[in-house]
């Protein structure tokens, strides 16, 4: 009998280890299962907060060199300039004027309206509301609706009153029926080393494919991302590489040059030495002058217009204060004088010109 309460005492302690043991498994796989989960949801969570820190990264991210500057009286061109901001994802600013435009300043069949008196006026100067400040772009699209078949007056103060040397402007405009080239010849009247791309005329029902293809055409998103392309060399200087002058009269004019084979060689040659021409006055609307030896020839038909540099026949160098079509090749342009400025300094009959470059 008393063996028997032995054997069940036995029986009983090691029933109570087996369960104690049972029991520490069970925490302890309980527990792994909780770490494992709690590492799996850290690795999720650092998962999430870094592809919400890649979206973060991304919203409102725009293309720091280029903006987009608009005058809009009626909201047609703001339409436009925003389908714009939108396409080059870039900064965009609205020139504001200080006295609003009504309906009844814009009044084409009455002369004595506001912006007519403005348009006929070359030194009206309508005030802005606020001054832009676009020193930090590279690339700016230049926004306005067409006036009186030209650019409106408020445009050329923000251009009277803004530093554009060494930037690219795109115009684009708004109208009817109008088209933009008058508005580009005013524009580019105006001094500063300005690179002025051929601009661009909307309509009121202009589609966003249309906008798109545009700026797609003008390759200019890439190229803003670039390291400043074609503005800083190695050295952390600015490079004068698509630039000449050419000397007349002690008054030196700045040449942005085409890019084109024609002009490559010349700058090798600049590089070398100045190249001296004798010019005549030939027909009021160029100086013309053998350069003594041949370039490249890329001859298209254009039309040329004031500040034109020309090569023609490969070894004749041409100085339009005027306008001519014919077969040419273009060089570049000058674009710091205006048209009038340009002909008084080339004067009447032959003059000497250096060309020089700018390194």
């Amino acid at each position: 009998m008393k063996k028997t309460k032995i054997i069940i005492g036995l029986v009983i302690i090691v029933l109570l280890i087996a369960l104690i043991v049972a029991g520490v498994i069970i925490i302890n796989t309980n527990k792994s299962k909780e770490v494992n989960e709690n590492n799996s949801l850290i690795t999720n969570n650092d998962e999430i907060k870094s592809s919400n820190e890649n979206i973060d990264n991304n919203k409102g991210k725009t293309s720091k060199n280029i903006a987009v500057v608009y005058f809009s009286a009626t909201g047609n061109t703001k339409e436009i300039a925003e389908y714009i901001k939108e396409e080059a994802n870039c900064d965009i600013y609205e020139i504001v004027p200080k006295q609003k435009y009504t309906s009844s300043d814009l009044n084409y069949g009455d002369n004595n309206t506001r912006a007519t008196k403005e348009q006929r006026d070359k030194n009206a100067r309508p005030e802005i509301k606020e001054k832009i400040d676009v020193s930090n772009y590279d690339t700016i699209f230049l926004g306005y609706p067409i006036w009186w078949g030209d650019v409106p007056k408020i445009i050329l103060t923000f251009i009277d009153n803004t530093d554009l040397d060494e930037k690219t402007i795109i115009p684009f405009c708004t109208s009817g029926s109008s088209g933009i080239s008058q508005s580009e010849n005013t524009l580019k009247q105006y001094k500063g080393s300005v690179n002025w791309l051929p601009g661009k005329r909307f309509s009121n029902s202009s589609r966003k494919d249309e906008i798109k293809n545009w700026i797609d055409s003008l390759n200019i998103i890439n190229n803003s991302q670039e390291n400043e392309e074609e503005k800083v060399d190695a050295g952390g200087e600015m490079n004068s590489m698509n630039e000449f002058i050419i000397e007349v009269n002690n008054k030196e004019l700045v040449v942005k040059v085409e890019d084109n084979s024609s002009s490559k060689a010349l700058i090798e040659k600049l590089k070398q030495g100045n190249i001296t021409i004798n010019a005549r006055d030939y027909s009021s609307f160029e100086k013309v002058g053998e350069l003594g030896f041949s370039l490249p020839t890329n001859d298209t038909q254009i039309t040329t217009k004031p500040g034109d540099v020309i090569l023609y026949q490969g070894n004749n160098i041409c100085l339009y204060y005027g306008t001519n079509s014919w077969n040419f090749t273009k060089l570049g342009e000058v674009t710091n004088v205006n048209q009038e400025e340009l002909k008084n300094i080339l004067g009447d009959g032959n003059v000497t010109m250096t060309l020089k470059s700018k390194e």
